[in-house]
């Protein structure tokens, strides 16, 4: 093989991980948050990376933004403002313009280079969206927006987060406080979703991830949905104080997709909406058992994954 090509691997725990084969590297450099890599990967095509973890690629992208955006929006019966944070490449923003009710979307993404490098290199991700004239993007911290939009007394129909997992600069904007922010902008009848890493290898963080949001909604449900980029079957979490999308029959469901006019969905429909909410047993008994809610001044403490990351590092074959 060239020095560009190799094995990138991602470790999930300590013991156990995956690894895609790179046939070329795109593009490696720096921001001011994060390392940020471009791979060129038989099966996925262009894959992201940050900070070495995967996070989307152009094959399978639809796994993942489908399943976050449309369970939620469906069970909304108009949305019309949404607010994305994070999800600097597009990919949550593309989906939830796809709702012909949708008349604004802001986005609040940290890293401009981020964006400007998906502008560039991930047009099939984004799809244009960062070019729709219902799109209101703004980079700054997504913890201080919400905070600031809510004591202003600012309401969303949806809030869509797509963070990079909680460690460095996303971690406050994984704390009961950042959700109970969220559920001021919501209001009674608003919706917010985002992912909750995975039940599957990382138990624990998922039961303290749903514990938080259950600080704040009184409407919290977890689905799964399994991620090939990622390795395995991972968690997603749907939070209101009245919705329910679990209350939807495929019928209905199907009905709303026809009439907001959703097309080229690789995923999502009334039934894969419906089955989606079906919890393994063990998911089920995870959930049930007590969990510490994260607070902010306690995030110093909740750093639980640095060492995967370390551990990725140290195991990565394409080297620098």
């Amino acid at each position: 093989m060239s020095r560009d090509e190799g094995f990138l691997l991602e470790s999930l725990t300590p013991d156990f991980g995956h690894f895609i084969r790179a046939s070329r590297l795109i593009y490696r450099g720096r921001t001011p948050f994060q390392k940020i890599e471009l791979f060129e990967a038989p099966g996925f095509g262009k894959t992201l990376r940050l900070d070495n973890v995967f996070q989307t690629s152009v094959g399978d992208e639809f796994y993942y933004h489908e399943m976050v955006v449309h369970p939620a929006l469906i069970a909304h019966p108009a949305p019309e403002r949404v607010l994305v944070v994070g999800a600097g490449d597009g990919g949550m923003a593309e989906e939830v313009l796809k709702h012909n009710t949708v008349r604004q979307v802001v986005m609040v993404e940290i890293d401009a280079d981020v964006v400007a490098f998906a502008r560039e290199h991930l047009a099939e991700i984004h799809r244009g969206a960062f070019d729709d004239p219902r799109m209101d993007l703004k980079i700054g911290d997504g913890f201080a927006y919400v905070t600031e939009a809510a004591g202003r007394g600012e309401r969303f129909d949806a809030v869509i987060l797509d963070l990079t997992d909680p460690i460095g600069p996303s971690r406050p904007l994984y704390t009961v406080e950042f959700y109970q922010a969220l559920a001021e902008l919501l209001g009674e009848h608003g919706i917010q979703a985002h992912h909750v890493e995975t039940p599957v290898t990382r138990p624990q963080m998922f039961a303290q991830l749903v514990a938080n949001v259950r600080a704040a909604y009184r409407q919290v449900h977890p689905l799964l949905q399994y991620v090939p980029l990622y390795g395995t079957l991972w968690g997603f979490l749907n939070a209101s104080q009245t919705l329910d999308p679990r209350r939807l029959d495929p019928d209905t469901v199907d009905k709303r997709v026809a009439e907001r006019g959703l097309t080229d969905l690789k995923v999502y429909n009334g039934e894969t909406h419906r089955a989606a909410y079906a919890l393994p047993n063990f998911v089920r008994e995870l959930l049930a058992r007590p969990a510490e809610p994260i607070h902010l001044d306690e995030i110093d403490r909740f750093d639980p994954i640095t060492a995967l990351t370390q551990a990725t590092e140290n195991l990565k074959v394409v080297r620098d």
